[in-house]
């Protein structure tokens, strides 16, 4: 009887004192204690829906945030930085090199350009930078062997009296003349062969990183 009567004597003390009323009005103020939904999740049912309701979840704590970014931009940032590769490409041509590393450049400009522009990189953006660094090549390599054919003409025909632009629009005849065709196609090739190899690297390599 006498120890019963000390304990409820203590626990009538604790009370009055305040300290287990102080606690109670913390807790009542604490929204983290009366979020009560972190303890009641049930097993096996559904994160989107616990997140949805959980007032720390939604926007703010508790759920993982995906970046989609921008699609269109990001196209628009690989086609830029695809041609800003080409540019290299031609101008390399112009001095009268060609080289196969210059297409793996092209290949990763344009996926600088897709992440620069669509804040994102999936692999819709490395299949896109694959396909414009296809494209690119085509109308680089024009460009340059036109330069070449234009600073011949010019060197032996008549200073001055070829325009650039003209050469362009007109070298597959002086391609066909000067027989340059055979070259023209494995500069391509050499270019294409690149691309697709170092992308199809990267892509496994990616993949296998995940």
């Amino acid at each position: 009887m006498d120890n019963n009567q000390n304990m409820e004597n203590q626990n009538n003390q604790f009370s009055q004192s305040g300290q287990y009323t102080q606690y109670s009005q913390n807790t009542a103020n604490d929204p983290y204690a009366q979020n009560t939904q972190y303890t009641q999740y049930p097993y096996g049912s559904s994160y989107d829906q616990y997140t949805a309701g959980n007032q720390y979840g939604g926007a703010n704590i508790g759920s993982p945030i995906i970046e989609t970014g921008n699609r269109p931009l990001g196209i628009l940032g690989a086609a830029l930085g695809a041609i800003a590769g080409g540019v290299v490409w031609t101008i390399i041509g112009c001095l009268g090199f060609i080289s196969g590393w210059i297409a793996v450049l092209i290949f990763f400009m344009a996926r600088f350009g897709y992440k620069l522009l669509g804040k994102v990189q999936d692999t819709f953006g490395n299949v896109i930078s694959i396909i414009f660094g296809l494209i690119v090549i085509f109308p680089a390599t024009w460009a340059a062997y036109a330069y070449s054919v234009w600073k011949a003409l010019n060197d032996v025909v008549s200073i001055g009296h070829f325009k650039y632009i003209d050469v362009v629009m007109d070298l597959a005849f002086y391609m066909e003349r000067h027989e340059l065709w055979g070259n023209f196609a494995a500069n391509l090739a050499m270019g294409y062969g690149f691309t697709i190899l170092v992308a199809v690297c990267y892509l496994i390599g990616n993949r296998k990183s995940r």
